[in-house]
C-alpha cells in the first residue's frame, strides 16, 4: 500500500485558511475589518506565538501576489474623471495633509527614535495612508456618503491610495547597497516606470479592449477569467523583470481597464482570486507581529498608537483650516483619516523585505497600525460627540447650525419643519406652500440646499438627528415636524430627547422599513411611515386592482396588513 505523504506547505495552506475563516466570522459578528481579522489570525499561527505556520518563501509568494490583486482592483476603482471632481480635496487639502503629516512624522522618527531617513520616510509614509475601503465602507453603512466632510476625506484618501503607489516604486531605490548610488537607482527606477508603464498604458488602451472582445465571443466566463489571470500576472512579471514591483504592473493595467467596457466583468472575475490573496497576505503580515511585545511594550506601542491617531487629525486639522474649510469639517475629517491604510501594511512588507526596516521595527509598525485600524470605526461612527469635545477643548462649540443661523428668520412661527428635501420633501412642500402654509427644510446634500434657496425657499444645510439645529429652526413654535431618519434607533433616540426637552407639537417620522414602530410611538411620535412597507402596499393594491378585484375588498386587505404589522394601533393609540 502507497502511503501519501502531505506536503508541509499543505498543511500550513490548511491552517492559514482554517484560522482565517474563523477569525473573519468572529470579527464581523463584532463590526471589526476583516484585515484585522486576518492579521489576527497570522499574528496567533505565527512563529511568535503557537508556531503552527513558517513564513517560508511559499507564503511570502501568495502574499506577494495579493498585493498584486490589491492594486490591480484599485486600478480598476480609480476614475481619473472621480479624482478631477474632487479635486479641491484631492490637490487642495490632499497634497497639504499628506506633505505636513509625513514631515511631522518623519521628523519625529529620526529626531526622537534615531532611525535612518530612508526608514523613517518609509514608516512614516506607511502611517500617514488612510485606508479608503474601510472609509467608504463605514460611511456607507451610516449614510453619511453625500455630506461635505466625509467625500473631503474620500477625496484625499484617494490621493494617499495614489501616494502609496509611488511609495511603492521608490522603496527597492532606497534599500539599494552602499556602494550603489542612490540617486542612480532612483533615476533608474524612475525612468524604468515611466517607460514600461507607457507601454503597459498603450497596450492596454488599444491592444486589451480587442482581446476581451475576441475572449467575449466565445462566451465562456472560464476562458475569460482565464485571461484575466493572465494579463494581471504577465503585467507584474514584466515590472518585476525590471527591478520594480509586481504591483504597479497590475495597477497600471487595471486604472486602463477601469475606464473600459469591461470593467464590471473583469472586477467580478477576478474578486475570488483577489479576495483569498489578499487574506493570504494580511496572514502572512500578522506572522510578522511580535505577540512578545504587547507584553514587554505594550505601555509604549498604546502611546505610539495615539500619538500616530493625534498626529493625523491635528495634521488635517490644520491643513483643513489652511484651505478654508469650517473647525466643524476639519475635526470630522480628521477622525475619518485617523487609521492606516492596508497599503500601508504593503509598504512596511516591502520595506522590510530590502533591509530598510528591521522585523523588530516593522513588528512595532504593524501592531501601531493594527490598533489604529481597531479604532477607526469608532472615530468614524462618534465624529461628531469628538469633535464637540475638540471645539470645547478650543473653546469654541461646533454646531450644524454655525453656518445657517443667518438663513432662518428670528420670528418664524406656526411653520412645519421638514427634515429632508429630496423628491419627497419638495412634493410635501409644494403642496404646504399652495395652502399658505409657512415651513422650513433641511438637508444634508448641499446641491438639494442650493437649488431650494435658488427657487426662493427656506432651506437650510443639516440633520434633524441633531437636537440643536432643531430648536434653532423654533421648534418650541412649529406646528408639525416631518422627521427623516436612515437609523430607527436614531430616530428613536432624537424623538424622545425632544418631547424630554418639553416640546408637545405633532411629529411624523419617516423611515425605511417598517419594524420597531413600538418603540417609535412610546418615545412620543405620533405618526410613523414605513416608506418601503407603505410602497409595497400601494403596489401590492395596484396589482389587485389591474387583475380585476373590488377596490373596497382591496383596501380591507392593505389595512388588515397594516394591522397585522401593528401599524394603524400604534399611530392611533398615540393620536388618540
Amino acid at each position: 500500500m502507497i502511503e501519501w505523504k502531505q506536503p508541509a506547505f499543505f498543511l500550513e495552506l490548511l491552517v492559514i485558511l482554517t484560522s482565517s475563516l474563523i477569525s473573519v466570522v468572529v470579527f464581523r459578528r463584532l463590526r471589526i475589518p476583516d484585515i484585522l481579522a486576518y492579521l489576527f489570525a497570522g499574528a496567533l499561527i505565527g512563529p511568535y506565538a503557537l508556531g503552527l505556520v513558517k513564513d517560508d518563501e511559499n507564503i511570502r509568494l501568495f502574499s506577494e501576489l495579493g498585493v498584486t490583486f490589491l492594486l490591480f482592483d484599485l486600478g480598476l476603482e480609480f476614475s481619473l474623471p472621480r479624482l478631477l471632481a474632487l479635486r479641491r480635496s484631492v490637490f487642495g487639502l490632499g497634497i497639504l495633509q499628506l506633505t505636513l503629516t509625513i514631515a511631522v512624522l518623519s521628523g519625529a522618527l529620526i529626531w526622537f527614535g534615531g532611525y535612518s531617513a530612508a526608514a523613517s520616510l518609509v514608516i512614516a509614509g506607511a502611517l500617514t495612508v488612510s485606508s479608503t475601503a474601510i472609509i467608504v465602507r463605514e460611511l456607507y453603512e451610516l449614510k453619511l456618503g453625500n455630506r461635505h466632510h466625509a467625500q473631503l476625506s474620500v477625496g484625499v484618501s484617494i490621493l494617499q491610495d495614489l501616494a502609496a503607489v509611488m511609495l511603492l516604486i521608490l522603496i527597492p531605490a532606497l534599500g539599494v547597497t552602499p556602494d550603489q548610488p542612490v540617486y542612480e537607482q532612483i533615476a533608474w527606477t524612475i525612468g524604468s516606470t515611466l517607460l514600461l508603464g507607457g507601454f503597459l498604458l498603450g497596450v492596454a488602451r488599444w491592444v486589451l479592449p480587442h482581446v476581451f472582445y475576441e475572449v467575449t465571443k466565445i462566451q465562456s466566463e472560464e476562458i475569460f477569467v482565464l485571461t484575466t489571470l493572465v494579463i494581471v500576472l504577465l503585467s507584474g512579471w514584466l515590472m518585476n523583470s525590471f527591478g520594480l514591483s509586481m504591483a504597479l504592473g497590475a495597477f497600471i493595467i487595471g486604472v486602463m481597464l477601469g475606464e473600459s467596457e469591461f470593467r464590471h466583468q473583469v472586477e467580478a472575475s477576478i474578486r475570488p482570486f483577489r479576495d483569498i490573496l489578499m487574506g493570504l497576505f494580511f496572514a502572512s503580515l500578522g506572522m510578522k507581529l511580535d505577540i512578545g511585545l504587547l507584553s514587554g511594550e505594550w505601555s509604549m506601542l498604546l502611546l505610539g498608537t495615539v500619538l500616530v491617531v493625534l498626529c493625523k487629525l491635528a495634521m488635517t486639522i490644520v491643513s483643513a483650516l489652511i484651505v478654508g474649510e469650517s473647525l466643524n469639517t476639519a475635526c470630522k475629517a480628521g477622525l475619518i483619516l485617523a487609521q492606516v491604510s492596508e497599503f500601508g501594511f504593503a509598504l512596511i512588507a516591502l520595506a522590510t523585505e530590502v533591509g530598510i526596516l528591521t522585523t523588530d521595527t516593522s513588528s512595532r509598525v504593524l501592531l501601531i497600525a493594527w490598533a489604529t485600524m481597531a479604532l477607526s470605526p469608532l472615530l468614524i461612527r462618534y465624529n461628531f460627540e469628538i469633535s464637540q469635545v475638540l471645539a470645547g477643548v478650543t473653546g469654541r462649540r461646533l454646531s450644524a447650525r454655525d453656518k445657517e443661523s443667518e438663513h432662518i428668520p428670528p420670528d418664524l412661527a406656526g411653520h412645519v419643519i421638514l427634515a429632508g428635501y429630496g423628491r419627497v420633501g419638495q412634493m410635501i412642500g409644494k403642496f404646504l406652500q399652495a395652502n399658505d402654509i409657512p415651513f422650513i427644510a433641511m438637508d444634508i446634500d448641499s446641491e438639494q440646499v442650493k437649488r431650494g434657496r435658488k427657487d426662493g425657499e427656506l432651506v437650510i444645510y443639516g440633520s434633524c438627528d441633531r437636537i440643536e439645529l432643531l430648536e434653532h429652526c423654533h421648534i418650541g413654535r412649529a406646528r408639525l415636524a416631518i422627521l427623516t431618519f436612515k437609523s430607527l434607533k436614531e430616530a428613536q433616540r432624537v424623538v424622545s430627547k425632544i418631547r424630554s426637552s418639553g416640546y408637545v407639537l405633532p411629529i411624523i417620522v419617516r423611515t425605511q422599513h417598517h419594524s420597531d414602530y413600538t418603540g417609535l410611538i412610546m418615545a412620543g411620535a405620533n405618526h410613523v411611515v414605513p416608506e418601503m412597507f407603505e410602497a409595497s402596499l400601494l403596489m401590492a393594491a395596484e396589482v389587485l386592482t389591474m387583475l380585476g378585484l373590488a377596490k373596497a375588498e382591496v383596501e380591507e386587505q392593505v389595512d388588515a396588513e397594516r394591522k397585522r404589522h401593528g401599524h394603524l394601533k400604534w399611530t392611533s393609540a398615540r393620536q388618540s
